[in-house]
């Protein structure tokens, strides 16, 4: 009990002090990396969803410039100008100026600008000239003059450009931006026209393609008023921002906020456009944004975890090498008691526990000594006992050999000389296979599938000895291929058939099967004939036969061997196997091989 508390002890201290040395910097490291890692994702974070609120404001700033420059032109045009002031009831000039306008300057913008819905000019006092990509533009609707109206009081008298979410079209609402601006007449300096060009609001999608905001972000624009221009959403297109999620913004600086949107907290970050008076916001949600937080977190736990396992593996790699050499002394000792003399490895460590193991290794020597000496004349008796089995086998092998090659020369001899030469070479190879097979004999185990094998070479010759094919019924499932059996026992077996079973010569309804199943004891190899079958008491006496191993009486002229088969087979697996035979006179055969299952 002493031991074991000083050995209970050591182990305690050892994963200790390991705990210790390796737990303490591990956590240290870990929360530095942790926390380290937190603040530069989370400014990192923001500083790249900064830069593409500043890239997509720049690349809308330059979007709309390229508008506003495809109608400088349309601004200094004499005709458009010359359409604003022109007498209503002139229609031949009315028609002239309109188609002109459309031919020399709208077309051509649309031309070049394939994704612009309408453009068109409108004047005080109703007068159009338009084209448009879709449905035809209705200027005398209430609701078109109303908008009119209110183009002509909300654009600016400067001549600037002003951007509006708005259409002339009653379906396009929401759908739609406006860049419009007035046009002076050419004899004065009054505004007497407009001049608009209407694009859908989803081109601007193009302006941030490519950018992942995760399946929860967003990007969208919103107006002056808080009308939203453009969300990822299309959906949201057209919606008034509530006040609570509307933002006071400097002009051209980026803002970060912290809020939250439908009950869910997310980093915002917005810029103002001072050239659309728009402002334009990515939105994430802090739960997407501290997801690879939480990764790094989880992959510091596992590796700190695998890293805390392993020291303590190692912490008992440790201890065991220090005690091991004391279990084993006892281990040995205990075993000695029973009777088992195992000597102990030294440690290499020469120290007081290798002299003691030296010591217990040269009183076991000396006892085994002793041990060795009483066993050792009943060893030899029982080798002479297994050579006498082996010697034994040998000669039963030796009986079968001689009478594959007796029995395929008769055939080759028989063979008439003017008979094809191809089919006496197929013989002969054949024959050079079973011989090959049968000359083995320091394998006396063998797969089903070579037995098999063996069988198809003897009936090769078999065909020509007798003139004609004869089919061997095999129903034998694929996984009992491989499993082992005797050589030399299955084709001897069908060779018996065709030299009792068969003696009369092959008839069209003579059959043979092998068969293999298991049962709760053997594996089974049955060969069934359905040739002339045996008398009760040739059975009878055939039995007697297997029972006493007697293999010196003969079973008749050309007989191949039941015996002889039967007693290998005891050979090799034992005395609880070996063959089983059911016989009936005129009804044909069953002869079972019995083997291991395994």
């Amino acid at each position: 009990m002493a031991g074991h508390k000083r050995r209970k002890g050591l182990f305690v201290r050892l994963y200790t002090y390991f705990v210790i040395v390796i737990f303490v910097p591990l956590a240290a490291l870990g929360l530095y990396t942790y926390y380290g890692a937190t603040d530069k994702l989370r400014d990192q974070a923001e500083a790249n969803m900064a830069q593409v609120v500043n890239i997509a404001s720049y690349h809308l700033e330059q979007y709309i410039h390229n508008y506003e420059n495809s109608t400088l032109s349309l601004l200094s045009n004499s005709d458009i100008k010359s359409f604003l002031e022109i007498d209503p009831d002139k229609y031949y000039e009315k028609y002239y100026y309109t188609s002109t306008i459309k031919t020399n300057a709208l077309e051509p913008i649309m031309i070049r600008h394939p994704e612009v819905m309408a453009l068109y000019v409108v004047g005080q006092d109703g007068r159009t000239v338009s084209v448009n990509n879709g449905a035809s533009l209705d200027f005398t609707s209430p609701s078109a003059k109303a908008y009119v109206d209110k183009l002509f009081a909300d654009i600016p008298d400067n001549g600037q450009i002003m951007i509006l979410n708005a259409s002339i079209s009653p379906g396009q609402q929401g759908q739609t931006i406006t860049l419009a601006r007035k046009v002076r007449a050419p004899r004065s300096l009054t505004y007497k026209g407009v001049l608009a060009i209407e694009v859908r609001s989803t081109e601007l999608s193009a302006l941030w393609q490519g950018i992942d905001l995760g399946p929860r972000g967003y990007f969208h624009i919103e107006d002056r008023d808080g009308k939203i221009v453009y969300h990822t959403d299309a959906s949201k297109i057209g919606q008034q921002l509530p006040a609570a999620e509307r933002r006071g913004l400097s002009d051209g600086k980026t803002q970060s906020f912290i809020g939250k949107e439908d009950g869910e907290e997310r980093f915002t970050i917005a810029r103002h456009s001072s050239y659309t008076d728009w402002n334009l916001q990515i939105s994430i949600p802090m739960e997407d944004l501290r997801e690879p937080i939480i990764g790094i977190r989880t992959n510091i736990f596992w590796i700190g975890s695998i890293t805390l396992v392993l020291a303590l593996l190692l912490a008992y790699r440790f201890s065991h090498s220090l005690t091991s050499p004391i279990r084993k002394l006892r281990r040995g000792m205990k075993q000695a008691e029973k009777g088992d003399w195992n000597r102990i490895p030294l440690n290499g460590t020469q120290d007081e526990v290798d002299e003691l193991i030296v010591s217990y290794n040269s009183m076991v020597n000396k006892l085994s000594d002793m041990i060795e000496q009483v066993y050792m004349a009943e060893n030899t008796k029982r080798e002479a006992e297994l050579e006498r089995q082996k010697a034994e086998l040998q000669a039963l092998q030796l009986q079968i050999n001689p009478h594959f090659l007796y029995n395929t020369l008769e055939t080759i001899v028989c063979f008439p000389a003017v008979q094809d030469s191809d089919e006496v070479s197929e013989i002969v190879k054949s024959m050079a296979h079973m011989l090959r097979y049968a000359v083995q004999t320091s394998l006396e185990e063998i797969t089903v599938v070579n037995e098999l094998k063996h069988v198809l070479n003897y009936m090769a010759i078999l065909k020509h000895r007798y003139g004609k094919d004869f089919e061997i019924e095999v129903e034998i499932p694929s996984d009992f291929l491989l499993k082992k059996m005797v050589r030399l026992t299955l084709q001897p077996l069908i060779e018996n058939i065709f030299q009792h079973a068969f003696f009369e010569g092959l008839e069209d309804g003579h059959r043979i099967q092998i068969q293999a199943t298991e049962t709760d004891q053997y594996f089974v190899v049955s060969v069934i004939d359905n040739g002339s079958g045996m008398s009760e008491a040739a059975l009878l006496q055939l039995r007697n036969r297997l029972e006493t191993k007697r293999l010196t009486e003969a079973e008749g002229k050309g007989g191949i061997g039941v015996l002889n088969i039967h007693r290998r087979i005891q050979l090799v697996f034992g005395d609880n196997y070996g063959l089983e035979i059911e016989s009936m006179l005129g009804e044909g055969t069953v002869v079972r091989m019995n083997m291991p299952k395994s």
